[in-house]
């Protein structure tokens, strides 16, 4: 029996520049007790069709049916009886882990008798036992997400809509909520359609969909999706099947011209940092260098400190301890000219979205010193960069994601920053657009910019020149991509694992060392 049923469907949406098509004659069926994913670019049609299913859009053409029911006729039915995610879950977050899991409870009309069990089950599911009278606020990323999921999974659904549920978690946390999500669905609990930006995700579902453009051009297990690019490249990966699908090609690796060298110039010193919150200590006396041409990566679980540190170099928080040398310059000495030769990118997105993307540019070039023939210099060179000519005069707010980390590097680049720091500036992005991200930014380091990113993309970590690991505020790892493989390795001496496997292994001893000292 399938849970989703869908023919030709179809949406248009009516704006003011005229009608838009966000899905285009979508057919296919999702089978119960499976776990579907959902994959495609930004703009792809992959939110609206989630909401669309949830019963919260009416397609323009064609039916769909959910659990039995038509989503559009019996749309209240279909809310009462699925779980629904969204990207940006409605946790209230100056409420306790167990008093939303309450209200949603409330919201659901969950019978009271049921609530204790239910509740514990879900706690226990999720590792959130010990953290159920913490404040949602005060919670790490993945574990917002895992009570975001525990409170869609309170009324015990069969049909779980999730639309993108992994976006800005870790590799662990990652791991753990679909680790979630299999055990649901292998004891036969529940049926799962989530949409993803991550493509190695992709191999813990049994069935992929890809959209691209509206459209539907893919119904296939992972393993067919990957053997699209059987032939095109060496040990063909989905990421590999899904570009093939997309383009036509398999992209070949990015390789980098000009490599920072050991000699080069020190663009960042950051020596012994810490930095306190109360008697939390979020950042504890971390130091590294950053050279002239170099990409440098912060890596590290969900509240390991990376961003907090981000935040300390730029000049956005002062340290409580420690030096920050920005191109030779002493931060606290010389604050405004050392935070002239810095551009930054957000890990949320941080332009103003009731601006069109013309006038964030003039703003953020007016911020950073520019003005007159200059700054229009500097704007015209930007557009045709970046390649923005169409969306000049759009609202930012109403652009996909990938136009809008685009626009955000745009801003930060127009004044030619001799140092980038950027923030978990690809999550969210499908892998078109973080494979373009990519090939700017080593572009930019052979150069001479120096660049320090932090990013939960592990693959996105082998184009770091070297890197530090950080966990609960101490860095607990260093060195090159080959160097850290070696320091992760399960047993000294055997094959190098991948630098993702080497992380979640660095991780984890370092948890395990900790739990033994306590």
């Amino acid at each position: 029996m399938n849970a989703i049923e869908c023919r030709g469907i179809g949406k248009v949406f009516r704006e003011r520049s005229g009608e838009r098509t966000a899905l285009s004659d979508v057919t296919f069926s999702v089978p119960s007790g499976r776990i579907t994913g959902l994959l495609g670019p930004d703009g792809a049609g992959k939110t609206t069709l989630l909401r669309i299913l949830a019963g919260l859009f009416r397609p323009t053409s064609g039916s769909a049916s959910v659990l039995g029911m038509d989503a559009v006729r019996e749309a209240a039915g279909i809310q009462n009886v699925i779980g629904y995610m969204p990207q940006r879950f409605g946790l209230y977050e100056n409420l306790s882990v167990e008093e939303n899991m309450l209200l949603y409870a409330e919201l659901h009309a969950l019978p009271r008798e049921r609530r204790d069990a239910r509740f514990a089950e879900l706690l226990d599911l999720t590792a959130l036992l010990p953290f159920r009278k913490r404040m949602a606020g005060a919670l790490s990323g993945g574990m917002k997400q895992k009570l975001a999921l525990a409170c869609a999974l309170i009324s015990e659904p069969e049909l779980l809509l999730l639309d993108e549920p992994t976006v800005g978690v870790d590799v662990l946390s990652r791991r753990e909520l679909w680790r979630i999500l299999r055990t649901l669905a292998d004891e036969g609990r529940i049926t799962v359609l989530a949409s993803t930006a991550y493509l190695d995700e992709a191999e813990y579902c049994d069935r992929t969909l890809i959209l691209f453009e509206g459209r539907l051009i893919a119904d296939a297990t992972p393993a067919e999706i990957r053997g699209k690019a059987e032939g095109k490249t060496e040990n063909p990966t989905f990421e590999n099947g899904f570009q093939y699908l997309l383009s036509g090609t398999v992209p070949p690796p990015l390789t980098r011209k000009n490599k920072g060298t050991a000699d080069a110039e020190k663009m960042v010193v950051a020596e012994e940092l810490v930095k306190k919150f109360g008697s939390f200590v979020a950042v504890d006396h971390v130091s590294f260098t950053v050279r002239k041409g170099e990409i440098f990566g912060l890596l590290g679980a969900n509240g390991a400190g990376k961003t907090t540190t981000f935040r300390m170099l730029c000049g956005l928080s002062s340290a409580d301890g420690g030096r920050i040398e920005i191109g030779g310059v002493n931060l606290r000495r010389a604050g405004g000219s050392a935070r002239m030769k810095i551009g930054y990118v957000a890990q949320k997105f941080s332009l103003y979205t009731d601006m069109t993307a013309l006038e964030n540019l003039r703003f953020f070039g007016g911020a950073y010193g520019l003005s007159g023939r200059l700054l229009d210099e500097r704007i015209v060179q930007t557009v045709k960069e970046f390649g923005f000519k169409d969306f000049l005069r759009v609202k930012t707010g109403t652009l996909p994601l990938g136009f809008k980390q685009r626009l955000s590097m745009a801003c930060a680049l127009l004044h030619r920053p001799e140092i980038l720091f950027l923030d978990e500036a690809t999550s969210g992005a499908d892998p078109i657009a973080r494979r373009e991200f990519w090939e700017r930014i080593t572009g930019l380091a052979d150069q001479g910019v120096a660049v320090i990113i932090t990013t939960h993309f592990l693959d996105e970590a082998e184009y770091c020149d070297r890197m530090v690991i950080m966990q609960d505020g101490a860095a607990v790892a260093a060195g090159s991509v080959e160097e850290i493989r070696r320091e992760g390795a399960p047993v000294e001496g055997g094959a190098l694992p991948s630098l993702e496997e080497a992380f979640v292994n660095i991780i984890r001893r370092t948890r395990r060392r900790k739990e033994a000292d306590s």
